[in-house]
């Protein structure tokens, strides 16, 4: 059984872990999309090497997503399968704190674990979520503003507030790089 952890510990791993997640999340997620629409290798609008920016987003911001999806929407099985690694989820804030994603549970949960974290034979087989990463982050986002009104989630609702609208900040100040070519954040 895992050791319950304080009100201060959880104010302290949403400040400190939650909020890296989040913020790296919309971050990557905010280059990705300014490189999806300002670098096209024949009609570049700004002078980037092709493609490669691009990428290391996209596969930053899935990475971010999946550990957070994993930490929103938990089955109580899975809980109890990786309790040995300590792993965070909504249960160490409230019982009552599961969510469901139609986005992941349906259509990317197999589709991040076959493509992201392992070279799987029938990788190509998978639905392709290349083009999803704003979709995915702007699903993370509802998640988390619905995690924060769930019941016993009370002591936490202002830091979860206060840090989702931080990374939010940070993902527009990585849009304000771009601004020149007309670009404005996902998330602003």
């Amino acid at each position: 059984m895992a050791t319950k952890l304080s009100e201060e510990q959880l104010k302290r791993l949403i400040k400190d872990d939650l909020f890296y997640e989040l913020k790296h999340l919309l971050c990557a997620a905010t280059e990705w999309s300014a490189q999806e629409s300002l670098v096209d290798c024949h009609t570049a609008k700004m002078n980037q090497p092709c493609f490669h920016v691009k990428a290391y987003a996209m596969d930053s911001a899935f990475l971010h997503a999946r550990n957070l999806y994993e930490f929103f929407t938990a089955t109580i099985e899975s809980i109890k399968k990786n309790e040995k690694w300590g792993t965070l989820t909504w249960q160490d804030f409230s019982g009552h704190a599961h969510q469901t994603s139609n986005k992941y549970d349906n259509d990317f949960r197999n589709d991040f674990h076959g493509r992201l974290l392992h070279l799987s034979r029938s990788r190509s087989t998978r639905t392709p979520i290349k083009n999803e990463v704003t979709i995915l982050a702007k699903d993370i986002l509802q998640l988390w503003g619905g995690f924060a009104k769930k019941p016993g989630i009370e002591p936490y609702a202002i830091v979860l507030e206060e840090m989702q609208q931080k990374a939010i900040n940070e993902a527009v100040h990585v849009a304000a790089q771009y601004e020149q070519y007309g670009f404005t954040s996902p998330f602003s």
